[in-house]
Parts: C-alpha cells; sequence; structure tokens
C-alpha cells in the first residue's frame, strides 16, 4: 500500500490534537489574494482589497512552505460557507490542471482536500493532504496560484470566500514518516 493511503488516517486523527490545543507558531492567517486591483500599478506592493481588516495580512512563504516530505494544512471554515470553499478549491483544480508550469504541477500530484465529519469548534475542517511536498512552493497563496490561469476571476473569488475562514483558523503540520507499520 502507498504511503498516501496511510497517511490520511494518521493526519485526519490529528486534525483534532491540532484543533483543540493551540500548538506555538502553528496558527496562520487566512489566505489573501495576491491578484492586484486594476487601478493599482504593477510595480506596488499588492493592495488589501476593501474591507479586509489589517491583521489578515498574507502569511510569509516560510509559513506556507513545507520542511518535510509530507505536508497538512488545517483550515476551518464557517458553516454555511463550505460550498464557497468548496467552489474556491474547485477553480484551484482546475487551474493547476491547465498551469504549464513544472511546479505547479508537482504540487497539483500530490494534493488532495478531505472535509471532516466531525465539527472543530462548531466549524467545519477541511484537512489538505499534501504527499509529496513540493519543495519550496507556497500552498497557502491559492488565489495567487488560481490568478496564474484565472486573472479575471480571481477578485470575484475572493470577494465571494473572504468571510468563509474562521480567523486564526488554519493550522499547518510538517510530517515526517517515523514507521510504516504495514510494511514497507
Amino acid at each position: 500500500m502507498k504511503l498516501r493511503t496511510k497517511v490520511a488516517p494518521l493526519a485526519l486523527g490529528l486534525v483534532f490534537a491540532v484543533s483543540t490545543a493551540r500548538v506555538a507558531g502553528a496558527q496562520t492567517p487566512p489566505p489573501q489574494p495576491a491578484a492586484q486591483p486594476a487601478t493599482q500599478p504593477a510595480t506596488q506592493p499588492a493592495a488589501q482589497p476593501a474591507g479586509q481588516p489589517a491583521a489578515q495580512a498574507a502569511p510569509a512563504a516560510s509559513e506556507a512552505t513545507f520542511s518535510g516530505p509530507v505536508g497538512v494544512l488545517l483550515v476551518q471554515v464557517k458553516v454555511g460557507q463550505e460550498s464557497a470553499y468548496e467552489s474556491l478549491i474547485a477553480k484551484l483544480k482546475e487551474s493547476l490542471a491547465k498551469n504549464e508550469k513544472p511546479e505547479r504541477k508537482a504540487m497539483a500530484s500530490g494534493w488532495k482536500v478531505y472535509k471532516s465529519g466531525e465539527p472543530a469548534g462548531g466549524n467545519t475542517m477541511y484537512v489538505h493532504i499534501i504527499d509529496p511536498v513540493a519543495p519550496g512552493q507556497n500552498y497557502l497563496e491559492t488565489y495567487k496560484l488560481i490568478s496564474e490561469t484565472f486573472p479575471a476571476e480571481v477578485q470575484d473569488l475572493y470577494a465571494k470566500t473572504k468571510d468563509a475562514f474562521v480567523p486564526n483558523g488554519l493550522g499547518r503540520l510538517n510530517l515526517t514518516l517515523v514507521s510504516a507499520l504495514g510494511g514497507s
């Protein structure tokens, strides 16, 4: 059996440990769009969309990359906002499939998204399992990844999904295999 099918149950078990205990440095703010408004010159840093609090600035690239061979992102979405989030993930999948960059193909090849059946603090938990990790790639730049293929759609996607994320509802785990109990 492949490592991927063995990691999923372990990662889902870790969801509850991470969501109930605040692991120092594991929580990051929700992803932000990388696309710039049409009125802003491309040489300036991207502005925060209207209504976006300054405290939820995009995380540094090191906070969204993985140092281990397997990574897990935990994303809490507000109840009632699941369809908005899942449409964002569907557009991300479509974007990565159409993107010709080798690093984007590498990201897509090992990236799976699961929805937990158990609530996480009254919210819905999505578990992103990345196995294998594409080294150096930022997995929290959802809007940037989409904008590479669908630049005209990213602001509308952001407007539809920005309120779906639970503040401080993201977690990141770097996983390294200790033992494959079923064999290889």
